[in-house]
């Protein structure tokens, strides 16, 4: 009788979990079609291999300027483009998974996201010379980049960006957790898995943007809705969600590809660096963050300008790493342009 119950029981969890995970991806394809009819893509699609990526390029002129923003969502840096796009042609684009670009074969290290923006830009008929732009985690991509398609740069600016040094110098609490190499692969799987079955999409919301008058004056893009709401729901896409955990699982392997990449020789190089540390609203991690951000800003950032002969550092003071002023950024990049055509820079 009892051996009876427990085979019951047990068909009805195996039913239960199917009809669980059944509605789960239902849930998710239903999400999905949601997002595309909201979401209208800005840019263009590219296949570079059975998959596309997302480019988006205006303005007109050389050298052209690629912009990779922190998170690899290229709408964050469309600000920025608007204006360099006045002097000439710049370009941002979503890394696979992110934004409007397909996901992208494991594992997502640094060469993989350099090799994926180089056959990018190739397949849309963006022609080097390049000038490459890249916020924090995107330093390390675009230093691989520079590394491997030497002849195809002319010049880098890197705001703020990852430093290899970081895991080995960094306060405890800055870091992420890292799990032995034979569990990437299998971790990357789960991140997959939970979102085909709709568990990430379950759990994320999208936060509210910032209310602070900048962003209250934002005009409208695509179906009523501003960029930073755009951006709000792109963050939290499923496939944003596992593009992001993937990156960051396989970072030890960025590190090291980045440091071996060479640097890019009298190409001019701008490196622009936060010289102020976040709040953390406790007096002792505050007292760490305050003595890691000297050490930041003056002993690991520095060893950047090593890439170039043609290099100089700006320590921005009030400015922590997400607030770099966009003024800074566009001026930063504007130098290395004039630079690069022949006139006179402003070191």
């Amino acid at each position: 009788m009892l051996k009876r119950w427990l085979k019951i029981a047990l068909k009805s969890l195996t039913v239960l979990t199917a009809l669980v995970l059944a509605a789960g991806i239902l849930y998710e394809q239903l999400g999905r079609r949601r997002d595309r009819a909201r979401l209208a893509q800005i840019g263009t699609s590219y296949d570079i291999g059975g998959r596309s990526l997302d480019l988006f390029c205006s303005g007109s002129g050389t050298p052209t300027v690629i912009l990779e923003s922190a998170s690899g969502i290229g709408l964050e840096f469309q600000p920025a483009q608007t204006e360099i796009a006045k002097f000439t042609q710049a370009c941002w684009y979503d890394r696979a998974g992110m934004g409007w670009s397909d996901p992208g074969p494991f594992p997502r290290t640094a060469s993989a996201l350099a090799d994926d923006l180089h056959a990018l830009l190739h397949r849309a008929g963006v022609t080097p010379p390049y000038v490459l732009a890249g916020y924090s985690y995107a330093g390390l991509p675009m230093r691989v980049f520079a590394g491997r398609y030497t002849s195809e740069i002319a010049g880098m600016v890197l705001i703020d960006t990852t430093h290899e040094d970081e895991p080995l110098r960094a306060p405890r609490f800055y870091l992420a957790r890292t799990a032995p190499r034979y569990l990437w692969h299998p971790i990357h799987i789960a991140f997959e898995s939970a979102a085909f079955v709709g568990l990430v999409r379950f759990t994320q919301s999208p936060r509210p943007p910032d209310r602070n008058p900048d962003r209250e004056v934002q005009p409208t893009l695509i179906n009523g809705m501003t960029r930073d709401e755009m951006l709000s729901i792109l963050r939290i896409e499923p496939a944003a969600y596992v593009a992001a955990n993937s990156t960051g699982v396989v970072s030890p392997e960025s590190y090291a590809e980045a440091a071996a990449a060479p640097g890019i020789g009298d190409r001019p190089l701008l490196v622009l660096t936060a010289g102020k540390p976040f709040d953390f609203g406790d007096p002792e991690l505050n007292r760490q963050a305050a003595a890691y951000q000297q050490i930041w800003a003056h002993e690991i950032q520095p060893k950047l300008l090593r890439l170039s002969s043609d290099s100089r550092q700006i320590v921005v003071p009030n400015a922590n790493h997400g607030s770099i002023p966009k003024e800074l950024i566009i001026s930063s990049i504007r130098e290395v342009v004039t630079e690069v055509r022949g006139g006179a820079a402003t070191h």
